[in-house]
């Protein structure tokens, strides 16, 4: 009967220690995708220099939408777009630079 009850709690703990690590994991992307944000403009300033672009949006990269608007400011439209994960969570963006008429 003892080593029934050590058994069960040692579950429970373990379902603790999980719970508390995935928790930590999400806080932890969290801050990075707002430290991301806020550092937008330089990492899209970096990022779209040449005529194509291949940027990749995760959760230490900003936003979708911030990127795309980003690079439609800075003369780029998005050609391509390409989902990574069946969530869509992880995403590569093709930009092309649109050249002014003449």
């Amino acid at each position: 009967m003892g080593i029934l009850i050590t058994i069960v709690v040692f579950f429970v703990l373990m379902f603790c220690l999980a719970g508390w690590l995935g928790f930590a994991l999400f806080i932890a992307g969290d801050r990075s995708q707002k430290r991301a944000e806020a550092n937008a403009p330089a990492i899209l300033d970096k990022a779209f220099v040449g005529d194509d672009v291949v940027f990749k949006i995760n959760q230490e990269s900003p936003r979708y939408e911030t990127v795309v608007l980003g690079a439609k400011a800075r003369g780029y439209r998005l050609a391509n777009e390409t989902n990574n994960t069946a969530s869509g969570d992880v995403k590569t963006l093709i930009f092309e630079k649109i050249w002014p008429s003449t």
